[in-house]
């Protein structure tokens, strides 16, 4: 559905780039520079729809590549989980967003702290969403420096996310990313059902004990930051189709009838979703 855009990315990426520098550093850098000086150097080479075929294939193959490779022991449900669509969206209609979960995902699992801060400190400036994420991998690390309490972290966690909610669009603003015209406070009521399902999630989590919610801190967070700013803000979403797939293996870590209870409503919601797409065109990821 945003097929259009990214054909126009390909081609006019350093205009944006250009324009972007003319209003100064901060503008810049707030505004996603390493997505347009990608798009601008495979522009160069390749016409716009080829530059769009190989950050697809790119973001998806290295996902998809990372997360099989590292976790032998839910392969099954990871094949699964690459086909909900809650996680493919990331990769074939946000494809700015799918890209930058591929370049985070390296980092994630890179051997060495500083090809891992490099791979994770250039993700926010491909998708901003993940300012946000490290963030909360900074609130995990400092709670874990400090070794607070479970209770304590999650009660933080939740003041913070609902405060950046509420000053999400001020903060764009005053740093001149182009979120500030563009994410405001919810406008119209949602629904309440990802509410509902990822509240259910949450508490499985919490089930799972201490010594589990210590190890799956940073998880834990985001979907506290999603679960706290859902009526706030719809940015809430597109920060947590960031750090979706950190959840997900957090869900699958589980074990006993918790793991058994997890994984079969997370199979019976995206089964849903993807009766309710199948009927719309290219199961709800076309334009019309």
């Amino acid at each position: 559905m945003d097929r259009d855009n990214y054909l126009d990315m390909a081609r006019v990426s350093p205009l944006i780039l250009a324009r972007n520098l003319g209003n100064g550093v901060n503008a810049l850098l707030a505004n996603e520079p390493v997505w347009f000086t990608i798009n601008s150097a495979l522009g160069f080479f390749f016409i716009d729809i080829v530059v769009v075929r190989i950050i697809v294939f790119f973001s998806a193959f290295t996902v998809s590549y990372l997360l099989l490779k590292h976790n032998p022991k839910n392969v099954f449900w990871l094949l699964l989980v690459l086909l909900f669509p809650q996680v493919m969206k990331n990769f074939v209609v946000h494809i700015r967003q799918g890209l930058a979960i591929s370049i985070f995902m390296i980092g994630w699992y890179c051997i060495g702290n500083k090809k891992r801060l490099f791979f994770i400190g250039l993700s926010p400036f491909i998708h901003s969403s993940f300012f946000i994420i490290i963030a909360v991998m900074l609130g995990g690390w400092v709670f874990k420096k400090l070794r607070a309490a479970p209770d304590f972290k999650l009660l933080l966690y939740f003041c913070a996310s609902l405060s950046m909610a509420l000053l999400v669009t001020q903060l764009a603003s005053l740093i001149g990313a182009r979120q500030a015209s563009t994410t405001a406070m919810m406008a119209e009521s949602t629904s309440g059902i990802g509410f509902l399902f990822w509240a259910g999630m949450f508490v499985i989590l919490l089930l799972q004990g201490r010594r589990f919610l210590h190890e799956y801190t940073i998880a834990t967070g985001i979907l506290i930051l999603y679960l706290a700013s859902y009526f706030f803000t719809p940015i809430a979403g597109r920060v947590f189709e960031s750090g979706i797939l950190l959840v997900l293996l957090a869900v699958l870590a589980t074990t006993g009838w918790r793991k058994i209870i997890a994984v079969t409503v997370l199979l019976a919601f995206n089964v849903a979703l993807m009766l309710v797409k199948y009927s719309q065109p290219l199961m709800g990821f076309a334009a019309s």
